[in-house]
């Protein structure tokens, strides 16, 4: 390498090390490097240490090396480099004559934000048992969301399969069913939305062929932060069931729904989603579907959880019960 060549390699190195947010904080400490800010925490990704994530209630002012993405709590957005201003605030200077605009760092709810795209997890687990007793199961499920500024998908499925081996009586399965769901909501406002969605699901041990509750409804989110998430939702659904051998039930009935996410640590979160379909036909007959789970982080993808799955029917297969309660342990991973 010749020293020509040399030269243009250490300035464009310095140039990019030159390149870079700035953060100062109240007492007096500076950081500098590619910044993000997700609700939650202000992400500094440094070129010495890393990423290090610090409070914005400790930062004084931010300066950026070019535009960036500022997402305010009411909705808007605004494209701009942030310049130096008055302690406690964001000052952004847009693109053009506007003049600079000061934002209080309480009124910023994202900055440079992630581009748009799938979210979700794949969960997979199992048993299998040798000797005096001789069993297999599995259970695996997916679960997708694409969160845009005014809608959200959610996908879902599950799937759940054992048997055991009876000498002398063959092979016998003990669980047998799948489940899928589709999800559309649509935002009018930061927290109200309108929703529509279908489940469909199949018992084999419950003698169920197919449930069906496809509805439409409205929903608020309470909570959408990046360690609390709460909505609850109200509608009209269609329950359909068809049994393996007694026909099939149909009638109109409410949805009344919530969702739970809390993350009571880095490491630990804590799931509920629970579902009510009263008939409007008969106060008798009803569903009630629960989930309720712990999600603990391994590594950067992987996690592990524990989930408690329960289903309250009130009008069975004939010869069934109305209780189906499902224990499920499994080792996962975040796309």
């Amino acid at each position: 390498m010749n020293r020509t060549t040399a030269l243009v390699l250490v300035l464009l190195c310095a140039t990019a090390a030159l390149r870079a947010d700035e953060v100062v904080f109240k007492n007096g400490d500076h950081l500098t490097g590619k910044l993000t800010y997700d609700g939650s925490k202000l992400l500094i990704d440094t070129p010495s240490a890393g990423k290090v994530e610090v409070d914005l209630k400790k930062v004084k002012t931010i300066a950026s090396d070019g535009p960036m993405d500022v997402v305010l709590a009411d909705g808007t957005k605004i494209h701009g480099k942030a310049v130096a201003g008055p302690d406690g605030q964001l000052t952004l200077a847009p693109e053009g004559d506007a003049p600079a605009r000061g934002i209080a760092f309480a009124d910023v709810k994202k900055i440079n934000p992630p581009a748009v795209k799938w979210t979700g997890s794949v969960l997979v687990g199992g048993t299998m048992t040798r000797g005096n007793t001789k069993t297999e199961s599995l259970n695996a499920a997916a679960h997708a969301v694409l969160r845009r500024e005014n809608d959200r998908t959610t996908l879902d499925a599950t799937y759940l399969y054992g048997r055991e081996h009876v000498p002398g009586d063959g092979i016998h399965e003990t669980q047998n069913n799948w489940a899928v769901e589709g999800k559309y909501d649509y935002f009018f406002s930061p927290r109200a939305y309108a929703y529509g969605d279908v489940r469909a699901e199949r018992d084999v041990i419950a003698g169920l062929d197919l449930r069906l509750t496809p509805g439409v409804g409205a929903g608020y989110q309470w909570v959408d932060e990046p360690k609390l998430k709460f909505n609850t939702e109200g509608g009209v659904s269609y329950l359909y069931r068809s049994y393996s051998n007694d026909g099939t039930d149909e009638s109109v009935s409410l949805r009344l729904a919530y969702h739970f996410n809390a993350k009571i640590n880095d490491k630990v979160a804590f799931i509920h989603d629970l579902e009510y379909f009263p008939g409007l036909n008969r106060l008798d007959n009803y569903l009630i579907t629960s989930d309720a789970g712990i999600r603990t982080t391994l590594t950067e993808k992987m996690f592990a959880e524990f989930r408690i799955e329960w289903r309250y029917d009130s009008k069975p297969a004939p010869g069934k019960t109305y209780n189906d309660l499902r224990y499920i342990l499994g080792v996962g991973w975040n796309f």
